[in-house]
């Protein structure tokens, strides 16, 4: 049997993620970029796993500052969402949150569920997306519901979809 790409993203459209926003300090300014392709990879050490499109800028100024953040949305963000996933050169100013920065100077978002500021460990391609990995120095968690993306779309979960345990 041949898998075609379509078959496969008909298939990973299927599952939803968490909508993050991905960011990193460059040549005095920030680079950012929307990612759903976000993991936690290992407690001990602190790891994360970021996929971004190969020639995407973002790999190459995460890779040239060394540092990045993991900004997690909450189900009201779907704007931020959608400004981020817009390339930078086509950006209305300002952005629609604010941005500080925290222990390793990577830009993280303030009014987020959560975030993780990492320093980089290594950048490993794997097909048209580079895995980038980050050790975490500093967190932060919030409350609240998570955005979520699947079918090609955002969604909120309601209250009633939440497990409780």
């Amino acid at each position: 049997m041949t898998v075609t790409t379509q078959d496969y993203l008909a298939a990973a459209r299927t599952f939803p993620t968490g909508v993050t926003v991905v960011a990193t300090r460059y040549r005095g300014g920030f680079h950012a970029k929307t990612v759903s392709a976000f993991t936690s990879l290992s407690l001990d050490p602190l790891l994360i796993g970021v996929a971004i499109g190969k020639d995407s800028p973002m790999v190459w100024a995460t890779r040239a500052s060394g540092v990045l953040s993991v900004n997690v949305l909450r189900h009201d963000q779907r704007p931020v969402a959608e400004y981020f996933a817009t390339p930078a050169d086509r950006r209305a100013l300002p952005a629609p949150v604010a941005l500080s920065r925290e222990g390793t100077g990577a830009p993280v978002l303030g009014d987020c569920l959560s975030w993780f500021d990492c320093r980089v460990t290594g950048v490993v391609r794997g097909g048209d997306h580079a895995l980038i990995l980050g050790r975490v120095v500093a967190v932060r968690a919030g409350g609240g519901r998570p955005l979520v993306h699947q079918g090609g779309a955002y969604h909120a979960l309601s209250q009633e979809q939440e497990l409780r345990s």
